[in-house]
């Protein structure tokens, strides 16, 4: 049996991993095998290397636990001879690095063809092979007493390179028909098959990745990505640590008690401690539920995302504290998700006086409340939400100023996500593909989506611009997008201006453009642009 743990960048397979580990190696009669082939990449076998990892835990195993001697000493016997066929399978490797490097490795090359002595008591082949190491491996573990299951947890197999991830399922493959044996592997499924089609090149067409995944992976279970409610508890959770607010027993009632409510749908998923029991004081809490509402749905969904947030803004923290800024942490907070979310604005405010800030500022925030029918010029229709929280920034000219001052000497154009799922990463796909009726079945889905997560599909549509060999797909969709939903238009509209976007532009793209006139203004008077694509925008605007 394989398990297969998937789920994007930072979504919890590692930690699935510490539970699952936890609670076997609370039962006796399993052996619990944590393999990292990252940690290993470097070598000549990674197969041989994994294989060897499972043997050693074994022998271990059977040295601690197994009492009646003769039993333990064929089973050793059995192990040696199975690490012999490793070695043995290793020859072809280390002929070829010592042709490669010229520099042969005489001390392996002379151990690896040393003859080994054929085996007497079983008959068979011999250990030279790695032919007859399943039946070999199979028996050793129909004899070795007090172990029900080896439970091998593979982790991080998506951070390796190609041939180290098609080396560890092929060891994986070798003991998928012994009784006994289990794998859970945690890894992006995605990134697993990207893998096997970069390595296997031709033979991958067709869909032979994922065939090969299904063959090895029988059960697959997909970790769910947060909510809101529980990206808000995760953090008030981790601020309240941090800070030592709760430790120890505390901290343990507190999460046990966070269980009950999310078990129950019964949100906020984290309260304020009182008399009777502990918790998170209301200022964690009201700072964990601006931070959760404030981020980029890619950033609340991951946890590794969020812990890379906090560190982030506790760096930033710090320097406006060294800084003498006095700022107060929800306002710091505010003026950051700003300018990580919307630079643009944020440079907007930047560029401005004095009074023109505390204009902008006031009328912007009116909009967001509903108090104005249309946003200033320069504000996009996504920065409703943010403008409408609290705390509100009219009247808060000194701070912003403060804040602007501490900023101007951090680069702060930096992601924190990478929660994408399986399925926005085929929306992604679908809406840079060349078919027609494929984009445009991926644009209503598209819509059909909340808009956060709209937001996480043209952001990889962004990266597919300057990605893919001919664009002219990609800027369809973006354009239709701006088009059929103007939420998103200004932000498209930002990234055709981009120097390195506007260089891959071409004359035909120019009708395109006519959704978004501005992009069609910034190319007629931008420095470096090619010639005839400014005549094509003056012809689309007719100006």
């Amino acid at each position: 049996m394989t398990v297969g743990i998937h789920s994007a960048w930072g979504g919890g397979k590692s930690t699935a991993l510490n539970l699952i580990d936890a609670q076997l190696s609370r039962v006796g009669h399993v052996v619990v095998v944590r393999v990292d082939p990252w940690e290993f990449e470097n070598t000549d076998d990674v197969r041989g290397t994994l294989i060897a990892q499972v043997l050693n835990e074994l022998q271990h195993r059977v040295e601690q636990d197994e009492t009646e001697l003769e039993v333990r000493e064929k089973a050793l016997v059995k192990l040696n001879d199975l690490r012999r066929r490793i070695a043995w399978g290793r020859v072809a490797q280390v002929l070829l690095t010592s042709a490669v490097t010229l520099s042969p490795n005489l001390p392996d090359l002379v151990d690896a063809l040393t003859p080994k002595p054929k085996e007497t008591a079983e008959g068979g082949e011999g250990p030279q092979g790695m032919a007859g190491f399943r039946d070999q491996f199979s028996s050793l573990m129909k004899e070795v007493k007090g172990i029900t299951k080896v439970v091998v947890l593979v982790d991080d197999l998506d951070r390796c390179l190609p041939p180290t991830i098609m080396g560890t399922l092929e060891a994986i493959k070798l003991f998928l028909s012994v009784k006994k044996m289990a794998f859970v592997i945690a890894a992006d499924e995605d990134l697993i098959r990207a893998a096997i089609d970069v390595q296997i090149q031709g033979a991958a067409k067709g869909g032979f990745a994922k065939l090969y995944t299904e063959k090895i992976v029988q059960l697959p279970i997909s970790l769910p990505l947060l909510s809101v409610e529980q990206a808000e508890a995760y953090i008030a959770l981790l601020l309240c640590r941090n800070a030592s607010e709760l430790t120890g027993q505390q901290l343990t009632e507190v999460i046990a008690a966070c269980n009950e409510r999310r078990q129950a749908g019964t949100a906020p998923y984290v309260v304020a401690g009182d008399g009777t029991r502990p918790g998170p004081s209301a200022r964690h809490l009201v700072l964990a539920a601006s931070i959760a509402r404030g981020l980029s749905a890619d950033v609340w969904r991951s946890p590794r995302a969020i812990k890379r947030f906090l560190n982030a803004f506790a760096v930033r923290n710090h320097l406006a504290y060294a800084a003498g800024a006095g700022l107060t942490v929800d306002v710091l907070l505010k003026l950051y998700l700003l300018e990580l979310r919307y630079l643009s604005e944020f440079q907007l405010l930047t560029q401005l006086s004095a009074g023109e800030r505390a204009a902008l500022v006031t009328s912007w925030e009116e909009w967001a409340r509903g108090e104005a029918p249309k946003p200033p010029e320069g504000v996009g229709e996504a920065t409703r939400l943010w403008a409408a929280t609290e705390p509100y920034l009219a009247g808060r000219g000194s701070e912003i100023e403060r804040y602007l001052s501490v900023a101007a000497t951090l680069h702060s154009d930096v992601r924190f996500g990478g929660a994408i799922n399986a399925r926005q990463l085929e929306l992604i796909e679908q809406l840079s593909h060349a078919s027609d009726s494929t984009r445009a079945a991926a644009l209503e889905d598209l819509a059909a989506l909340e808009v956060d997560e709209q937001a996480v599909i043209i952001n990889g549509l962004y990266e597919q611009l300057t990605r893919v060999n001919d664009p002219d797909h990609v800027i369809h969709s973006l354009t239709t997008i701006a088009s059929k939903l103007p939420m998103h238009a200004d932000a498209i509209g930002r990234t055709f201006r981009l120097p390195a976007v506007l260089t891959i532009l071409q004359v035909h793209h120019a009708p395109y453009l006519m959704a978004l006139p501005d992009v069609l203004r910034h190319i007629m008077h931008a420095d470096g642009v090619d010639p005839d694509l400014v005549s094509a925008a003056h012809a689309e605007l007719g100006e």
